[in-house]
């Protein structure tokens, strides 16, 4: 069986082992949020899920994942949009890396900030140079270093 293309799926996140989970497919009209609630329902079943359905901002599923150590991405077609935990590991860093979403703009999220009634995070990116690679290299400093220098 062939592995889904992280860019022809409508959401991906890295767990923790850099292992991608490719959801849904870009072309379909439906909401994001169903495959991550699915995706906790499954995987984190201590979870209660019952404050997110699919109006939900997308800060509180890039909030919740990162507090579990995941990464998760938004595809939008021409656009992407990644949410990064507090804490990468090195086989997080390596997957981002190898994914190819060829010249979609990207918004990198980073640093959330729970208010309690809102989320709030850093960003990087969204704008004509914002490839992939060119907001992961903004903010690990350069490809080699690996180091955030946010």
């Amino acid at each position: 069986m062939q592995e889904k293309k992280v860019i022809d799926s409508k959401v991906a996140l890295i767990d923790s082992e850099g292992v991608i989970h490719a959801m849904g497919n870009s072309n379909e009209a439906g909401s994001h949020a169903i495959y991550f609630i699915d995706y906790i329902k499954e995987n984190y079943p201590g979870i209660d899920v019952s404050k997110l359905n699919i109006g939900s901002e997308r800060h509180e599923f890039g909030y919740m994942f990162g507090k579990l150590g995941d990464i998760i991405y938004f595809n939008d077609v021409n656009t992407g949009m990644i949410y990064l935990p507090d804490e990468l590991t090195d086989e997080q860093i390596d997957a981002l890396y190898k994914i190819d979403l060829g010249n979609q703009k990207i918004a990198l999220f980073y640093n959330p900030i729970d208010f309690g009634f809102f989320k709030s995070f850093s960003s990087i990116g969204l704008d004509e140079q914002s490839t992939l690679k060119n907001v992961l290299d903004e903010y690990f400093g350069g490809e080699k270093n690996k180091t955030p220098s946010r």
